[in-house]
């Protein structure tokens, strides 16, 4: 694949604490305490002022002090070593994350290529065989029209094949550019992102459509192609379908300073229709488009009213020029 860069998830190791460091400190403190101690005598002080509270037993809580502090000491010995298992059971189990994310993206590419293939492949067979099998009923239909004198049965029902013919035509026509768009393997990616946007804007002239395509000259290589293609794509039918926008917005930018390629598209329509189709199955397939490729999809609302999508990728340009 000419796609080299993968995002993957970072698994920051976080060092459990150093038990003998913390000990060499404690023991550092106790001897300088010790040294402080045997200069001020302060045993002999602290003997001197307990004796006279004998009936108390106030003589005896040096030594209970001593033993909470080996207790605390003993507990904080423990405490650290089961935060050290802790922590490397955490960061185990991240590890096996990243791999099985890595695991899916990679079944995720696969499935979309997969996908991908046969619809070229039902795209080739609908356009050799089928159309022309409903090319050669137009030409027959035609000519039985042209033959016989209007008015007659015969004219009329070759006149309904005809027109029928018409039809499904157009509709087999529909399908292949939805299946497999031609523009993309005839013309390059920028020239049928121009060819889509130009579409949708004879279909729905009431919307501004406004397009920023910035990759001429990049040789991307077909899976990079069909994503950025039904990336579009896909975002464009959803907000024609879940937004009452006036203005759209297409922005596709690569950069070879970066070696990144950006896709964002964005409209004007009500906030409360897109955020209802915010967590639609046409977002999710964009999201696992672009993340199989290890890119970092994004989607959210415009202020003060609108939806936007983005992807964000890097390539290898050095890779793609030596292809």
């Amino acid at each position: 694949m000419l796609f080299k860069r993968k995002q993957k998830t970072q698994v920051t190791a976080v060092r459990p604490p150093i038990v003998w460091r913390d000990m060499l400190v404690i023991f550092g403190i106790a001897a300088m305490f010790f040294i402080g101690a045997s200069y001020l005598e302060l045993s002999e002080e602290v003997s001197r002022v307990t004796d006279s509270m004998e009936a108390w037993q106030l003589d005896e809580l040096p030594l209970v002090l001593l033993v909470i502090f080996i207790l605390m000491a003993g507990v904080l010995v423990q405490r650290t070593c089961q935060l050290r298992k802790q922590m490397d059971l955490q960061i185990e189990a991240q590890k096996k994350l990243t791999f099985v994310l890595e695991q899916n993206r990679r079944l995720t590419r696969k499935n979309i290529e997969i996908q991908e293939a046969e619809r070229r492949s039902i795209a080739r067979e609908l356009h050799d065989e089928f159309g022309q099998s409903m090319n050669a009923i137009m030409i027959d239909s035609v000519a039985i029209r042209n033959a016989v004198d209007e008015g007659t049965d015969l004219h009329t029902q070759a006149k309904a094949i005809v027109d029928v013919s018409g039809k499904l035509f157009s509709g087999v026509r529909g399908l292949l550019k939805q299946l497999r768009p031609v523009a993309l393997d005839e013309l390059g990616l920028a020239a049928a992102l121009d060819y889509m946007i130009e579409e949708w804007r004879r279909r729905f002239e009431n919307v501004a459509w406004v397009s920023t395509i910035d990759i001429e000259g990049m040789s991307l290589d077909e899976t990079v192609n069909i994503t950025i293609y039904r990336f579009v794509q896909e975002a464009l039918t959803n907000i024609v379908r879940h937004s009452d926008a006036v203005e759209v917005k297409v922005i596709v930018i690569g950069s070879r300073i970066d070696e990144t390629v950006t896709i964002e598209v964005r409209d004007d329509g009500s906030i409360k229709e897109n955020a209802e189709s915010s967590d639609g199955v046409g977002l999710v397939g964009l999201r696992e488009r672009v993340e199989s490729i290890g890119g970092v999809f994004d989607f959210g609302v415009n202020r003060p009213s609108g939806f936007f999508v983005s992807a964000h990728f890097s390539i290898d340009w050095h890779t793609l020029e030596s292809d």
